[in-house]
């Protein structure tokens, strides 16, 4: 595999895409332009530009900078968020398809910026993988893990997030 980190989870056995993507919490410098693009140049901001906005003048702007072997996100108010990438595979190497950028905020984890690649969004030729479902999904399953966290706050390009219990 190139340009992934190697902590990612397949998408689950006897699933058909468990093949091609990977979630993954670290992506290599080499993917920067790539997750520029996916975050800040994608064709799907259109539909959500007034949450995206109200977002960032919350939480700061996203900035993507490299620290040693990996891309790091970071908000322009100084808050260090965490990032989850969706990565698919190919035989040309792996490329990046979507990111989710959250943070914990008391008893929850909170999602604010979600990208997805315009070919894996709904209305894209790869609509059917669902990403942005499961990455909500694996931001859930990530809050079950973390000792008082309780829920996860969805953006989704809204300016009020949905609460979704994972406990």
């Amino acid at each position: 595999m190139s340009g992934a980190g190697d902590d990612g989870d397949g998408v689950g056995a006897g699933d058909p895409l468990a093949d091609q993507i990977l979630f993954t919490s670290r992506l290599l410098p080499v993917h920067k332009p790539e997750l520029e693009r996916l975050l800040f140049f994608n064709e799907n901001q259109a539909r959500v530009v007034d949450g995206v906005a109200h977002v960032a003048q919350r939480y700061g702007i996203p900035r993507i900078r490299v620290d040693g072997e990996q891309l790091r996100v970071v908000l322009a108010t100084g808050l260090e968020p965490q990032a989850l990438y969706v990565v698919a595979r190919g035989e040309l190497g792996d490329d990046p398809v979507g990111v989710m950028i959250y943070i914990r905020e008391d008893d929850r984890l909170i999602a604010l910026f979600v990208a997805v690649h315009e070919e894996w969004s709904a209305r894209g030729s790869r609509g059917d993988a669902m990403i942005a479902v499961k990455l909500v999904d694996e931001l859930k399953a990530i809050a079950r893990r973390v000792r008082g966290v309780s829920a996860v706050e969805v953006y989704l390009g809204r300016r009020t997030p949905a609460r979704l219990r994972v406990r």
